[in-house]
């Protein structure tokens, strides 16, 4: 069974002044497919997005893992070490008394993380991170996040450099691509279309491929090429196409208990 790790990055969308959570409270426009589809999936959200949908939040949980997307959407190179523990540690124990338990996985914002960051995560026994995005068509497309090559599978990273395989106890699901440095995300997902992705995975056949996007991918918005309905059609388009090939979608921590029985 080949796997497809499906998450969404669930913030507030700064440059939509006017409505910042007009992705979170439209969420459900994404989640519907997912359901349709019976796509298990992981939601990474803000501790501002539990606060502002609290209500939301809960019954997204009913079917979907909810990890954590740090307590506000600041990336992680702007705090010190100090302000960082205490994003962690605030948004851990809010999570705690909604949920009567601790979150499982991270996803740093914009996916910038490093060293320093893994050991706060061991410290409040976070299992998994998802941040690492071990491909990327730079300097053709520079995004910030990207900070050199690593594994394109599930891997314990190194204490000395996240980016290699090692043994801390934090499994690494990263944002692999389908095949060289094609992103495989909503941004991406509405740029290309998509044939061409249908078309590569066809070939290629990528065992392992992880599929994620924004609460605002699945709403109109400036500047937002194919966003709202026409992106809505095409991820149903795509899941449909996984599903029929024989891709199993599944929760970071699903997958991080099928690595530890396996390791």
């Amino acid at each position: 069974m080949k796997t497809c790790f499906l998450s969404v990055d669930v913030e507030k969308r700064e440059r939509q002044k006017n409505k910042p959570f007009e992705g979170v409270d439209n969420l459900d426009n994404i989640l519907n497919i997912f359901k349709k589809h019976n796509a298990k999936a992981t939601l990474f959200i803000t501790g501002e997005v539990l606060e502002y949908a609290l209500d939301l939040v809960k019954e997204w949980s009913e079917n979907f893992e909810i990890g954590c997307h740090n307590y506000n959407h600041i990336t992680l190179d702007k705090l010190d070490f100090r302000e960082r523990e205490r994003q962690i540690r605030d948004f851990v124990a809010l999570y705690r008394d909604i949920f009567g338990k601790s979150p499982k996985g991270f996803r740093a914002p914009r996916n910038i993380i490093n060293n320093e960051q893994f050991k706060i995560l061991e410290k409040y026994e976070f299992l998994y991170d998802s941040s690492v995005i071990p491909r990327y068509p730079w300097p053709v497309c520079r995004y910030e996040g990207y900070k050199g090559r690593a594994p394109l599978l599930p891997y314990l990273p190194s204490k000395e450099d996240y980016r290699k395989s090692g043994d801390l106890e934090i499994l690494e699901i990263p944002e692999s691509p389908v095949f060289f440095v094609i992103p495989f995300s909503g941004t991406w997902l509405r740029k290309l279309g998509v044939t061409v992705f249908k078309t590569i995975i066809r070939f290629i056949k990528p065992k392992f491929i992880s599929l994620s996007m924004h609460s605002w991918d699945g709403v109109k918005f400036e500047g937002g090429k194919n966003s709202g309905e026409k992106f809505l059609k095409q991820l149903d388009e795509i899941l449909g196409f996984l599903e029929k090939i024989g891709y199993e979608f599944k929760s970071g921590e699903k997958i991080y208990g099928e690595f530890s029985k396996n390791k």
